[in-house]
């Protein structure tokens, strides 16, 4: 759920500045009125009676960011041949153009998953 910080800056017990920045969230800010009402979104900041409705471009806007999970500590051009659970087979595993990993066994077509991938990826 996004959050609407709000900071104010007073001289002498006068409010001279009140400024918005929104901390989370996907959609940009906006200001609507709802039920007589006014409100910073998102994140529904309620406005009160005698405030000033805040220009946008002055609403800092900070989106979410989701983090990225490291790369595998493998070489990117390398092409690893591991043996099926058998043992009569080798299937080759690599690494794609969008760093994810790729194998040539049947479970893998399937599954976009399978243990060959996992024992390349094992530390």
């Amino acid at each position: 759920m996004p959050k609407v910080l709000v900071s104010e800056f007073a001289v002498a017990g006068k409010l001279v500045k009140r400024t918005y920045a929104i901390y989370g969230g996907l959609v940009p800010p906006f200001t609507m009125e709802h039920l007589g009402e006014r409100y910073i979104m998102p994140g529904w900041y309620k406005l009160s009676k005698d405030e000033d409705m805040p220009n946008i471009e002055d609403i800092a806007y900070y989106p979410y960011k989701p983090k990225k999970e490291p790369l595998p500590n493998i070489d990117s051009n390398k092409v690893y041949k591991v043996k099926s659970s058998k043992g009569d087979k080798e299937y080759l595993v690599q690494m794609d153009s969008s760093g994810s990993m790729v194998c040539e066994c049947p479970g893998y077509q399937f599954r976009r998953s399978c243990r060959h991938i996992k024992t390349v990826l094992q530390p």
